[in-house]
């Protein structure tokens, strides 16, 4: 055996224990390991030395990184992950990868990542079982994998059920992001942040939905948003895969994630079981990062049940589509036959609709529409207050609320719309 390999087999389980003290503390142990492997590198190669005059070379060294590397972070991936500009990674099959950058410009990656197919299976199943949660499978017996990296990257990937295996990782480049940050980027105008931010803040805030197309930056919008809360309010965020990280700059929040079963089937919760659970959690509001189904009954309860505020994210490609999608998530496990009261209750206890969209031509990603919620008894209706006039143009004020309620939430929140004038 090696040097090198002398090294790692005696730093290995170390590192694992170090881990394992430092999960009880919240702490990322990137560094504290990082200090491990320098201190035993310097003691156990000095004992080499004098003993049989053996050193480690400089590739040996960066071998041993590379092995903390792969057990801590996101080992190959990892020079693309430090990278500001890269919002996703995407592998078809061990010799093609694909940069998605800012801006919606894509990168070939140049340099050789995985050797082979059975190179890039045996990464991805390293993280399976040391990344998430609980242990994890990544082989023909589970096919496919979705995980959070321990450094908070979305991944998924496949294999046998693909021609060749496939790998995407998800970054998030804006955890901390503000509505002034979106007004910047051209997503916001001043008043339409303005209006959102009254919508949002306590004492009477809104209960709305963001609607968009996958990567229309529907998280985004959300993060900002949140960014608004009241500092001494109490949060629930629930979510499939943590995006949100409200409880890194908010800590009276209490943040949940779904988790799948290990390895032997065990220790799985669903979003269902989350969701009703945080009824009961004397929250003052429930944020669910995307509805996708039986959690939207959950979410309209919490709109209606006192937790103003109440937001979540859902795919669509209008603000009337956003709320039809709610209403067939909820009758899906309630029954045809309260179409009609569900109707009413969605039109009573949503009051806002924000669109999302991104154009590939532009590379523009941002908001597109804030519609208001029209109660009423002609069924789930909505109406632009804001929208984006064409492709080029901003964000313009089209019409005044007709929502009463709306309106004095609004004014509660610090806003007074009597004397704004539509722009078109």
């Amino acid at each position: 055996m090696s040097l090198r390999d002398e090294i790692w087999a005696e730093v290995y389980p170390q590192m694992q224990l170090l881990r394992l003290e430092l999960s009880n503390t919240g702490e990322v142990p990137h560094e504290a390991c990082a200090r491990l492997l320098d201190r035993e590198v310097r003691r156990l190669e000095a004992t080499a030395l004098d003993e049989h005059g053996h050193s480690l070379d400089d590739a040996d060294i960066d071998w041993l990184r590379g092995k903390v590397g792969m057990l801590l972070g996101a080992g190959p991936l990892e020079p693309f992950l430090q990278r500001p500009d890269v919002e996703n990674i995407y592998f078809f099959g061990p010799h093609f990868g694909l940069l998605g950058l800012s801006g919606g410009r894509k990168e070939r990656i140049s340099e050789q990542v995985f050797a082979d197919e059975a190179d890039m299976i045996r990464f991805i199943s390293h993280l399976a079982a040391t990344h998430g949660q609980t242990g994890r499978r990544f082989d023909s017996g589970a096919p496919m994998l979705d995980l959070r990296l321990s450094s908070g990257e979305r991944l998924f990937a496949a294999m046998e059920v693909t021609q060749e295996p496939y790998l995407t990782v998800r970054c998030h480049r804006h955890r901390r992001v503000r509505l002034e940050d979106l007004v910047e980027a051209g997503s916001l105008t001043d008043r339409a942040a303005d209006f959102l931010r009254a919508a949002v803040r306590p004492p009477a805030p809104v209960n709305l939905v963001v609607g968009g197309a996958l990567g229309a930056g529907k998280t985004t919008m959300l993060r900002a948003l949140l960014a608004e809360i009241g500092p001494s309010e109490i949060v629930c965020t629930l979510e499939q895969t943590y995006e949100l990280f409200l409880h890194e700059s908010h800590p009276m929040t209490f943040a949940a994630e779904t988790r799948e079963a290990n390895n032997e089937g065990l220790g799985a919760v669903e979003m269902p079981e989350l969701s009703v659970r945080s009824l009961r959690s004397g929250v003052d509001r429930v944020v669910i990062g995307e509805i996708r189904g039986p959690e939207a009954a959950a979410f309209l309860a919490a709109c209606g049940t006192g937790s103003d505020g109440s937001m979540s994210t859902i795919h669509a490609s209008t603000p009337r589509q956003a709320l039809s999608r709610l209403l067939r998530y909820c009758l899906a496990g309630s029954g045809a036959d309260l179409r009609i009261s569900l109707t009413q209750e969605i039109s009573d206890v949503i009051h806002l609709v924000i669109l999302m969209r991104s154009d590939m031509r532009s590379g523009f990603r941002g908001v597109h529409a804030i519609a208001e919620v029209v109660p009423g008894d002609s069924g789930l209706e909505t109406r632009d207050i804001f929208r984006r006039i064409d492709r080029r143009g901003g964000l313009a004020y089209v019409a005044a609320p007709r929502n009463v309620e709306l309106l004095e939430r609004l004014r509660e929140g610090g806003l007074d719309m009597c004397d704004w004038q539509p722009e078109s």
